[in-house]
């Protein structure tokens, strides 16, 4: 099911992102996508990979709470999240369940941490905003609530897929070039921004930022306004934030 919009939904969303993009942040070699398992009947953000020998699966439900397979099934709620008074209480909590072992001092940020971390940002910053903000996966294949458009089929075409990103084909062809290999691309590569129903930015985990007037590379633009991420979303997203 689509969030509907509530203020609990939006918080959890954003909450939800929060704690993904740190687990993912602390413990690198993760990786982030976007799954639907029981064939569609949860809708979550699902971090695995292996860590100390383990496999690692830790699925965020959009629609419930957060669980760390196959002992810990709804280990936290949404709303712990909320009530913590140290928020990383409960990513440690999480990541002790998962078994991961993070270094006291996080890795340094990449492209692809930085874009978990920036859409976290603007999902919290865009809570009280009028319109209902998403930020959905962006695949070539229908996927359960997947943004799915044809990205290796760019050529010829009468209008962009993406207008509010790519206004027009050549624009949009121009990034599927730029892109490539977009159709082996690995899931939780690219996302899409979304305010109601309109996609307004693409984010690559390779770091790219895609909006109508600009293409940003992250990590430059993180070096250079100090390392403030709040300064690297904003000036990232400088026209999509209302």
């Amino acid at each position: 099911m689509h969030t509907s919009g509530t203020m609990e939904d939006r918080y959890k969303l954003a909450g939800y992102w929060w704690v993904a993009g740190e687990i993912v942040r602390r413990n690198p070699a993760l990786e982030l996508e976007e799954t639907y398992p029981l064939d569609g009947f949860y809708d979550c953000l699902t971090i695995h990979g292996e860590s100390n020998g383990r496999p690692v699966h830790i699925d965020l439900n959009r629609n419930g709470s957060i669980h760390v397979h196959p002992e810990h099934i709804g280990l936290v709620q949404a709303a712990e999240i909320l009530t913590q008074v140290e928020p990383h209480s409960v990513v440690k909590r999480i990541e002790a369940a998962a078994g991961l072992t993070p270094g006291s001092t996080a890795p340094s940020s990449t492209g692809r941490t930085l874009v978990h971390r920036i859409l976290a940002r603007a999902l919290h910053q865009l809570v009280v905003d009028k319109g209902i903000w998403d930020v959905r996966a962006l695949t070539s294949q229908p996927r359960g609530h997947a943004i799915s458009i044809p990205m290796g089929q760019s050529g010829g075409l009468d209008a962009s897929p993406l207008p509010m990103v790519f206004p027009t084909p050549t624009d949009f062809e121009a990034f599927v070039v730029g892109a490539r290999p977009l159709d082996g691309a690995r899931p939780g590569r690219f996302w899409a921004l979304k305010r109601d129903a309109d996609v307004l930015a693409v984010l690559d985990a390779r770091g790219v930022v895609h909006t109508s007037t600009s293409r940003t590379e992250l990590v430059p633009l993180y070096e250079r306004v100090g390392r403030n991420l709040t300064q690297t979303m904003a000036i990232a997203l400088a026209n999509v934030l209302p």
